[in-house]
């Protein structure tokens, strides 16, 4: 039986590419490639995503939405969440404390399913220190907090007893500050099929 993974996350994980709107080469199809027959790999990306915060544009909160995501699915050996680049905006986000509450939040949530085997966490990629400049959704500020998000999810993670994985071990933005490079991608693409291999026993 395959091993069947559900990658939940923001545009990162939808590929943005703000150059010419989608990767072809999308970590998420990197990874589906790499790992073969054994594994099915859903894409669950979406523009905008948060943990916990709300827009005006409908279906960007995460904790809302998570359910009925997971609904979509028969059975879940890997719920990866790739989230907190959106959190740190301006009008979400201001300590390190928001950021761990959304998360906990949300795992919160999703451990109402008994669909799910295991989650992987992935603290997301740093942004630009020049991140206001680039993006005037975001300021300092938001900078500082995605230089202190990956120690945060990590506790996150372990308080929670959840797979974790840093993503900017990996991975860099590109020209707007905030999405990944083609080549971040593949990077990413490669560790985490790499990283699943280990803890899909497969």
């Amino acid at each position: 039986m395959a091993y069947n993974i559900v990658l939940f996350g923001d545009s990162n994980t939808y590929g943005y590419n703000p150059l010419n709107g989608r990767f072809q080469n999308r970590y998420s199809v990197v990874l589906k490639n790499l790992l073969g027959e054994d594994y099915n790999v859903y894409e669950e990306g979406q523009v905008g995503r948060t943990t916990i915060y709300r827009d005006e544009r409908p279906g960007l909160c995460g904790i809302d939405d998570v359910l009925n995501i997971v609904s979509k699915y028969q059975n879940i050996n890997l719920f990866v969440i790739m989230l907190g680049t959106n959190d740190v905006k301006i009008k979400n986000a201001r300590t390190i404390y928001d950021v761990k509450n959304g998360l906990n939040s949300l795992i919160n949530k999703i451990n109402i399913s008994d669909k799910i085997d295991e989650i992987l966490i992935i603290s997301p990629i740093l942004l630009s220190k020049d991140i206001e400049r680039l993006d005037k959704e975001y300021d300092y500020n938001s900078y500082i907090l995605s230089r202190q998000s990956s120690v945060a999810y990590e506790e996150v993670a372990l308080k929670h007893n959840c797979y974790f994985f840093d993503a900017k071990d990996v991975a860099i933005h590109g020209i707007d500050g905030e999405h990944m490079t083609e080549e971040s991608h593949i990077s990413l693409g490669n560790a985490l099929a790499d990283y699943i291999r280990q803890i899909g026993r497969i």
